[in-house]
């Protein structure tokens, strides 16, 4: 989908009464009324009803279901349920409304059960300090500034720039997971976890935090792309796996986290004078052996058994999913390296070897002759280097199934990118 996308605000929709409180879910008819409406605003053409599980929806699947004109309001939904948990979005001509089974076995309504573990957790915290601990976790992500086709640019989702990089401001887990699902993930050159915070509480929980998910999950979180440095929670986002994947996985972890520093508590129930002084006594004492283990460490079972906890699922769901994902992995694979190839050969080879020829017949004075070689130098080592790049292009054998860490290894060997 080449045009960025767009969705409703809150305000854009008006389904319910504004005095109602903000967690009421609306009447389907009115929701869907009020979408069309909107829509019809933004020259929508036609409208789908898609299962949550195909977010962010692929142009191909979309072509594969059956379509209404805007025009059309009558109930269509079949025995589908409509999902809530991220707006409609509007791809071009294309409104997407989501649905669900009701078994809420998509990854987004994972990610949406691990978030509330951690919003659960975050709540009992409150209760023992007696202080309101709340969204402590936001993400910031880095992409290249020369993008100007950006969610960031089109939703003012940007809060500075440096050294050629735009930032975001602070998203939450919520709105870094939908913005960032439709952000091309090669555009992500490293994202961020931080906190707002001014609390001494807080930065002492993160702190808690960063230590026990860092020690206990230094394998996982490599394979995910964390940076060394033990400062801060810097991650370069691993291009052969879905955002949404690797932010499940990495709130998964944390998840983990906070329900360890909430027994913690409640074993030792210490003075709330000395909550400080325990929370970094309990941080000073979390240490993990550990070791790099790569593609490996995301195929553990603890990992596997761990992500089932923490978004209410019993079918080893990660071993699935990284099958889907190698699959999705593969065929982009094959895309880029057919069209790059093709790209070398018909368009760029033909241009070198053209200016190559008209260098060899044009002659210069003495005195500009070195210059003019080097021009000449600068072309043959374009040459040279495409043709060890059309050389090195490969095209993913049928064998590997993304069942292993070693069919993975391979597949991120051909990767390019």
């Amino acid at each position: 989908m080449q045009t960025l996308a767009q969705w409703p605000s809150p305000n854009d929709l008006n389904f319910l009464d504004r005095s109602e409180t903000s967690s009421a879910i609306p009447n389907p008819d009115e929701y869907i009324q009020s979408i069309l409406a909107w829509a019809k605003e933004k020259q929508a053409g036609e409208y789908f009803f898609v299962p949550l599980e195909e977010w962010p929806p692929r142009e191909e699947y979309l072509s594969s279901l059956p379509s209404y004109p805007i025009s059309n309001s009558e109930k269509v939904l079949g025995t589908s349920s409509l999902s809530y948990l991220l707006p409609p979005v509007l791809f071009g001509n294309k409104l997407c409304i989501w649905t669900t089974d009701g078994d809420g076995k998509s990854l987004t309504d994972s990610y949406f059960h691990v978030l509330e573990k951690i919003g659960k957790a975050e709540a009992q915290l409150s209760g023992f300090f007696g202080e309101e601990i709340q969204s402590i976790l936001k993400i910031v992500w880095k992409e290249e500034e020369k993008h100007s086709v950006s969610y960031l640019l089109e939703k003012k989702l940007w809060g500075k720039k440096e050294n050629g990089q735009r930032l975001s401001s602070p998203l939450s887990p919520e709105s870094a997971f939908f913005v960032g699902s439709l952000t091309d993930i090669r555009e992500i050159t490293e994202y961020e976890l931080n906190t707002e915070t001014n609390s001494e509480l807080e930065a002492a929980i993160l702190r808690f935090l960063f230590k026990r998910t860092n020690s206990k999950y230094f394998s996982l979180l490599g394979a995910l792309g964390k940076s060394g440095a033990q400062d801060r929670f810097v991650i370069l986002p691993k291009t052969h796996f879905s955002f949404g994947l690797q932010l499940l996985l990495l709130f998964t972890v944390f998840a983990e986290a906070y329900e360890e520093l909430v027994s913690l508590w409640i074993e030792e129930r210490p003075q709330l004078k000395d909550a400080l002084i325990k929370l970094e006594e309990w941080t000073h004492k979390e240490s993990h052996p550990h070791s790099e283990s790569g593609m490996y460490a995301i195929f553990e079972e603890r990992i596997v058994r761990l992500l089932d906890k923490y978004s209410d699922r019993t079918d080893r769901f990660l071993l699935k999913r990284l099958e889907e994902e190698y699959f999705r992995s593969k065929k982009n694979l094959i895309s880029y390296s057919t069209e790059r190839k093709t790209e070398i050969e018909e368009k760029l080879i033909p241009d070198l070897l053209s200016q190559l020829d008209s260098h060899s017949k044009l002659k210069f004075p003495e005195d500009l002759q070195s210059e003019w070689e080097k021009i000449g130098k600068t072309l043959q080592d374009r040459l040279e280097n495409l043709l060890s790049e059309r050389k090195n292009l490969l095209i993913p054998s049928s064998e590997g199934d993304g069942k292993s860490p070693e069919s993975w290894n391979i597949l991120i060997g051909q990767r390019s990118d």
